[in-house]
């Protein structure tokens, strides 16, 4: 019953008559909330509660039951639940309960999102950086970011959205580097026809918002001309889409390898992100940032690094920039148990290599190191365990969605 009326609403909803069943169905797609009884036969609600919110915390779980008392109500809410509600269920009192918890969920991450995925560093690069966006917002011009590995394009994506669109506008990812993995392993279609006819459906999916192509510096050269074609005969209404670029190549690289018209109108709105190696200042605040995100996620104190430690992060050459700096802290705060970061960790945390010489340095997360496309699994599994099996902390950690890391969990077979 409850399924007929979600579908002549407009969601896509699956039934499971046990928790086994449901397990199952949860390890496998990426669901966004989930309606369970407090009583079943196998196990109870409670325990299926727990069950979810340790394997994806970002599922919602609204609990019913047929005996409506308030000890329930608030044993539910405790344990993790977004809302409670008793049986008979009236359609309107069910849709209200699914519309609260969804709305909760997005001003919760719309908070989090000025907190933790976006902060302004000082100095004058990033305060230009930023007005520039902000420019960028106001004219919806398409843009192209270049940068190294880790230096914030997916966060500068996410700012020009959030800036720019209502959160009910499409923000659609097309990673060239993903299809060229997957296609390899004979996971889609292979050839150049399969590739534009993916294009074209992700540019549908992201009318009236923002379609980021990242790894651009893959566009072979029949999906640059129908990108070029899609781009140039789009007019300007509510289906506009704003097409961002990111590429960890150069410009001067990127224009050997993007036709010259598709360069032209993507470059001329261009951005190059800077690395953080020897910025004291812009180190700081970004250690700061992940430290308070990494207290948030982990339900610690940690106040702060040892001064010895934080010298250590001023001469680190930090090949990961941005991201590697936040795999860092959470792995450090994820070891701390003190008030402070020990020195200590220093060996841990960066490894047994020469540190005093910059350019023989090796990144201490191996999320970073393991770039190529045969390691993925590695990469996702040491992930995993970093975050403790948490899927969306280690979606974060990974700097992927949670719909991406569920794909590429049924891509290698990786259970947790």
């Amino acid at each position: 019953m409850l399924k007929s009326w979600l579908v002549k609403k407009g969601y896509n909803a699956e039934t499971a008559t046990d928790a086994s069943t449901a397990k199952q169905m949860v390890r496998d797609q990426p669901y966004d909330l989930i309606v369970v009884d407090i009583k079943m036969p196998d196990i109870d609600g409670f325990t299926f509660l727990s069950w979810v919110k340790k394997f994806d915390s970002d599922i919602l779980v609204i609990m019913m039951t047929g005996y409506a008392d308030i000890e329930s109500a608030i044993t539910s809410m405790k344990s993790g639940a977004s809302d409670y509600i008793s049986k008979p269920i009236e359609p309107e009192q069910f849709f209200q309960k699914i519309d609260e918890a969804f709305q909760s969920q997005l001003n919760r991450q719309r908070r989090d999102f000025c907190c933790n995925e976006m902060i302004k560093p000082p100095g004058k690069v990033y305060a230009e950086l930023l007005r520039y966006l902000d420019n960028v917002v106001d004219q919806k011009n398409h843009l192209m970011i270049t940068g190294n590995r880790g230096s914030g394009k997916v966060s500068i994506v996410r700012y020009l959205h959030e800036k720019g669109y209502d959160q009910s506008q499409p923000l659609v990812t097309l990673d060239m580097e993903q299809i060229e993995s997957e296609m390899e392993m004979g996971r889609q279609l292979t050839g150049s026809t399969a590739k534009v006819s993916l294009l074209m459906d992700r540019f549908v999916e992201a009318r009236g918002g923002m379609l980021h192509i990242r790894n651009a510096e893959l566009l072979d050269l029949n999906l640059q001309t129908k990108l070029l074609s899609m781009l140039t005969r789009q007019s300007s209404g509510d289906d506009f889409v704003q097409v961002v670029i990111s590429s960890v190549k150069e410009k001067k690289e990127l224009q050997k390898v993007l036709i010259p018209k598709l360069y032209t109108l993507l470059e001329k709105n261009g951005v190059e992100l800077p690395d953080i190696k020897g910025e004291k200042e812009v180190i700081d605040a970004f250690t700061n940032h992940f430290l308070k995100l990494s207290n948030y996620i982990l339900n610690k104190d940690i106040k702060g690094l040892e001064p010895e430690l934080m010298e250590q992060f001023y001469s680190y050459p930090w090949n990961g920039n941005i991201q590697e700096l936040k795999n860092m802290i959470l792995k450090a705060v994820l070891l701390t148990e003190s008030g402070r970061i020990p020195a200590t960790l220093a060996s841990e945390l960066f490894g047994k290599g020469e540190t005093g010489k910059e350019e023989k340095s090796q990144s201490i997360s191996s999320i970073q190191k393991l770039r190529k496309e045969n390691y993925e699994k590695e990469k996702i599994l040491e992930a995993l365990a970093l975050a403790k099996g948490n899927k969306t902390m280690a979606a974060s950690i990974l700097n992927i969605d949670r719909k991406t890391l569920y794909n590429k969990m049924k891509l290698y077979k990786i259970s947790t």
